[in-house]
C-alpha cells in the first residue's frame, strides 16, 4: 500500500488519528495537499511518500524495506496509537460484549473478514492470558485487558494480509 493509505489504514484499525500541523484534526494522510507533510510524520517518510521533485510518479518507492518492518514493530507513533485512550483497544477492553464478539470486529476491521477457527481460537487464550509484571506479580485486570487488546491489534497490522490486501 502506499503510504498515505497504510497509515490512514492504522488509523481505522487502532482508532487513533494523526495529528498534522496546521490542518484540522482528523485530516487523513490521502487529503493532505502537498510533501512538506513528509517531515511531520517519520511514518510517511519510511513508507516512502515521495517528496515530489518531479511530476514523474516514478519518483514513489513501492517495495517494502526493513526499515518499514522495524517501524511497525517498533516505533513509537504506532504504540502510541495503540495506546491512546479512546482507541479500539482502549474501547474494547472496557467492553462488555463476549471476547469473541470482540475478536470478530477486529478481524472485520484489519481484514474485512471473519478469523478463521484457528485464529479465533489463539486469540481467544491470547486475551484470556493473565498479565503479570517484571516481578511475577498479577497486574491490574482493566489494564491487562487493553495490553491484551493493543498487542493483538499491533500482531494484526504486522499481518501480511493487512499490510498487502487491506
Amino acid at each position: 500500500l502506499q503510504a498515505e493509505v497504510m497509515l490512514d489504514s492504522i488509523d481505522d484499525l487502532t482508532g487513533a488519528s494523526t495529528d498534522f500541523p496546521n490542518l484540522p484534526t482528523g485530516t487523513r494522510a490521502i487529503a493532505l495537499p502537498d510533501n512538506s507533510y513528509n517531515n511531520a510524520s517519520p511514518f510517511l517518510k519510511v513508507f516512502g511518500r515521495p517528496e515530489n521533485e518531479s511530476v514523474c510518479e516514478c519518483e514513489r518507492v513501492q517495495s517494502s524495506s526493513l526499515a518499514q518492518s522495524l517501524h511497525l514493530m517498533n516505533a513509537g507513533d504506532i504504540k502510541a496509537k495503540l495506546a491512546t485512550g479512546d482507541g479500539r483497544a482502549d474501547s474494547l477492553a472496557k467492553s462488555d460484549k463476549p471476547a469473541e464478539e470482540k475478536i470478530h470486529e477486529l478481524y472485520m476491521a484489519a481484514f474485512s473478514r471473519e478469523p478463521t477457527p484457528l485464529e479465533l481460537k489463539v486469540a481467544s487464550e491470547y486475551l484470556a492470558e493473565p498479565r503479570v509484571d517484571s516481578a511475577g506479580n498479577p497486574i491490574d485486570l482493566a489494564l491487562a485487558n487493553a495490553e491484551n487488546f493493543q498487542d493483538l491489534i499491533w500482531a494484526l497490522i504486522n499481518a501480511k494480509e493487512f499490510l498487502f490486501n487491506h
